[in-house]
């Protein structure tokens, strides 16, 4: 058995188990570690994972981050802060599905839990904004439809930072704005193929990838006082690093959608994501200059940066 097809069936058993809800603390963090596993052995083995790969890996994640799973993640995170690897792990997973695209190609994955958009773009021929989420898509669940959680990725933000490489503008466009969504490889149940780079110079493209939890902030560990999470959580994650130029700024919108009670102040839903540069007169909408590219744990607990 090659070892993509062996990672298939972990994963696949994985969704299955996590499907019976009959699992312990423990079992989230040993998860978050056969995903790492999963992940590192698709990159090392040169494999594309299948379309139904994708589905089952995100769907994990789906299961894992479900709200009814909040007391066994306080207790988990006693240990250690699983949710803020698991963010990580999604990120990689993100960027080895994206590295398999074509050019202007993109893939959406909808579950009950989140929603993931990724795509892959040429740096010299990036040509309109990103927003994200596209509500009106087909397939999407209800609580995306009806939320007011928005990403704007303006064109002009995405610029290579190498030396010596032309500091070229743009960004993504939208995933099904012009463009079907792209499978990875096409087809469900498609084999494995040998993961062969579409271009030798991996800078040439931009693989962007967009997240957004229903329910993720109610089992991150908590920010550090006075802060509190108080909306859904969006992570952004894109490579290779950008160069943004000052303006314009990422738009930033997310709406409250939980309670503190206790004294804590509600501060910017996003202060938690990216650094607030300022607000508008909408109280969840905030203009953000990108920070970084990944997941940055906090001192006694974590956090997500964009």
């Amino acid at each position: 058995m090659l070892a993509g097809e062996g990672m298939s069936q972990v994963v696949r058993s994985l969704q299955e188990l996590l499907a019976r809800r009959t699992y312990y603390s423990g079992d989230l963090l040993f998860s978050v570690d056969i995903l790492r596993n999963v992940t590192d052995t698709f990159k090392r083995a040169t494999y594309v994972p299948s379309a139904d790969d994708v589905q089952r890996f995100f769907q994990v994640v789906s299961f894992m981050v479900d709200a009814e799973n909040k007391e066994k993640w306080d207790d988990a995170q006693q240990v250690s802060p699983g949710s803020v690897h698991l963010l990580r792990v999604v990120e990689d997973f993100i960027h080895l599905v994206g590295d398999a695209l074509k050019a202007f190609q993109s893939s959406l994955i909808v579950t009950d839990n989140l929603v993931i958009s990724i795509q892959r773009e040429p740096v010299s021929a990036v040509s309109s904004d990103i927003t994200f989420p596209m509500r009106g898509r087909r397939g999407m669940k209800d609580w995306v439809r009806h939320s007011e959680d928005r990403l704007f990725l303006p064109k002009e933000v995405l610029s290579l930072s190498s030396p010596g490489k032309p500091a070229t503008s743009g960004a993504a466009g939208s995933p099904g704005r012009g463009r079907g969504p792209g499978t990875v490889p096409p087809g469900p149940g498609h084999s494995h193929q040998r993961l062969l780079p579409a271009d030798p110079d991996e800078s040439s493209y931009f693989v962007i990838g967009a997240v957004l939890y229903r329910t993720l902030g109610l089992i991150l560990p908590p920010p550090r006082p006075p802060l509190a999470v108080t909306s859904r959580v969006m992570t952004v994650t894109v490579r290779p690093p950008t160069q943004p130029p000052a303006e314009p700024l990422i738009t930033v919108e997310l709406s409250y959608i939980i309670n503190v009670t206790g004294g804590l102040p509600l501060g910017p839903p996003c202060d938690w994501l990216c650094s607030v540069l300022h607000g508008t007169a909408h109280p969840a909408r905030h203009l953000c200059r990108l920070l970084e590219v990944g997941l940055t744990p906090a001192s006694g607990g974590g956090g997500v940066g964009i």
